[in-house]
């Protein structure tokens, strides 16, 4: 820990006021308090016919199971400061640094993904609207997500503003627009048959403006409440653009300005067996319905290849505490995104593409300080595997199951700091591309360009493999 002598001396170099407090998990400057949390997991681990440990994740799946199956080190690091708190109006600073390195050695440069940096303003309108916050900046907004496979399925995060909290009597509603700027491929056109590789001819990025409507914290009864949402999603291209297509073609802004909605209803039940419960259900059309499964309108793409594509999804998940002594995590989801004859001719892609996820994690108590996690994960994508130049595929399929003895200060399926020692066992679909040496594009699992290098020299033409390893995750 940093000496009061030294923190008072960045105190003065940085021009605030000098530090008069320390404590645990916060540092007390004169007139503000300052707060550090943040998220972190790292380890080492190997596959078993040697070689770097390899993440396990079914060709043309958004996500994977997660336990000991982290091949990477990332971590989160935030820090806030409540600026101003007088007369029930608080202004609170939030910023966000994110790294990602490859677990490779020592010494790894890494670029810093600057994820937040915002302003909540709360209780500023509080004679209008009392307990409402009014915020702007590059924020985490309002995510959902399942812990299991770090899948984010309602998460419209950017930079942004936006209004919360507002009490409307039976619930909370929120108002935020927030925008992001996907890059659009034009690709060359494909050519049913042929074994040439369809490169990108023309690469333009188009600013994306979401607006985000929610009603929160409507309460059904005493556990069960509901989230609803409406999203709306349009390109934003600058007025003067041109884009000349691979056949010469021009276009103007207006064939980037599409459009495109999302709608979500969530279903939370609260104190389910010790833990709760979310059911939830989304259906995008067009713009939102973005570049592949598990989109949720972040990422979008705002081009023709997606007028008149649609989405849906349905999934649960959640926490239960069976005994003293077993906690159980579990997930069930479905999502199908159906693509039109515009988005299967310039892009190649099939008809639809469906992913379904299941899993559970149960989690057994030894002691306070020690605990066994299981987990068994299955994935399976339709057309998980296709090839863009012969309009061929197959669908991906991918079992895992982790054993894993962990090492906590109490027990929970939630708890954190931990250290884990595991195994990971999982079995593939070996394509049928693969056995017919013709247009096959993917192992099987999924990755990017250099991942699938990776994959190759560990698993070959393999169809199952194992990892072993140490990890540790903690959250604060």
């Amino acid at each position: 820990m940093l000496s009061k002598q030294l923190l008072r001396a960045s105190a003065r170099s940085c021009g605030i006021a000098t530090l008069v407090s320390t404590s645990v998990g916060a540092l007390a400057v004169e007139g503000m308090d300052i707060n550090f949390h943040g998220y972190a997991r790292s380890g080492i681990g190997r596959s078993g016919p040697g070689g770097d440990q390899i993440a396990f994740k079914a060709a043309g799946a958004p996500n994977k199971f997660r336990l000991m199956n982290e091949a990477e080190t990332y971590t989160e690091l935030k820090l806030g400061a409540t600026l101003s708190d007088e007369d029930d109006v608080q202004f609170h600073l939030n910023t966000l640094l994110a790294y990602e390195v490859q677990q490779a050695n020592d010494w790894e440069e890494t670029n810093p993904a600057f994820r937040e940096i915002n302003i909540l303003a709360t209780n500023i309108f509080k004679d209008a609207l009392p307990g409402a916050t009014l915020w702007a900046g590059k924020r985490y907004y309002q995510r959902h997500d399942v812990h299991m496979n770090d899948w984010y399925y309602w998460d419209v995060s950017g930079p942004g503003a936006g209004l919360e909290d507002i009490n409307v009597g039976f619930g909370k509603l929120h108002v935020a627009w927030l925008r992001n700027e996907p890059e659009v491929v034009f690709m060359s056109d494909p050519v049913v048959g042929s074994t040439t590789k369809q490169e990108p001819v023309t690469k333009q990025r188009i600013s994306t403006d979401i607006i985000d409507f929610r009603l929160s914290d409507i309460s059904l009864s005493d556990n069960f409440s509901l989230e609803l949402g409406v999203d709306y999603g349009k390109g934003n291209a600058p007025d003067k653009l041109k884009v000349t297509k691979p056949d010469g073609t021009q276009l103007d802004k207006e064939f980037f300005n599409k459009d495109g909605w999302m709608l979500t209803g969530e279903l939370t039940y609260s104190n389910f067996m010790g833990g709760y419960n979310k059911t939830f259900i989304q259906y995008a059309t067009n713009a939102m319905t973005g570049p592949g499964v598990g989109s949720t309108g972040r990422a979008t793409q705002t081009s023709e290849w997606y007028n008149g594509s649609k989405m849906i999804r349905i999934g649960d998940h959640g926490t239960v505490l069976l005994t003293d002594r077993l906690d159980l995590m579990y997930v069930l989801a479905w999502t199908q995104l159906d693509y039109d004859d515009g988005a299967q001719k310039a892009q190649g892609l099939p008809d639809k593409r469906a992913w379904t996820t299941a899993g559970v994690r149960p989690i057994w108590k030894w002691t306070d300080l020690t605990s066994t996690a299981m987990e068994l994960g299955w994935d399976k994508v339709t057309n998980g595997i296709w090839d863009k130049n012969t309009r061929k595929g197959s669908d991906s399929q991918l079992f895992k199951i982790t054993l894993a003895q962990q090492f906590h200060p109490k027990f929970g399926a939630f708890v954190r700091p931990v250290i884990r020692v595991g195994f990971t066992y999982a079995k593939w679909d070996s394509p049928e591309c693969q056995k017919k040496n013709s247009y096959c594009t993917s192992t099987g699992l999924a990755g990017d360009e250099k991942t699938q290098h990776k994959i190759q020299d560990t698993f070959g033409n393999d169809s199952d493999g194992f990892t072993f390893g140490a990890q540790m995750e903690v959250w604060w």
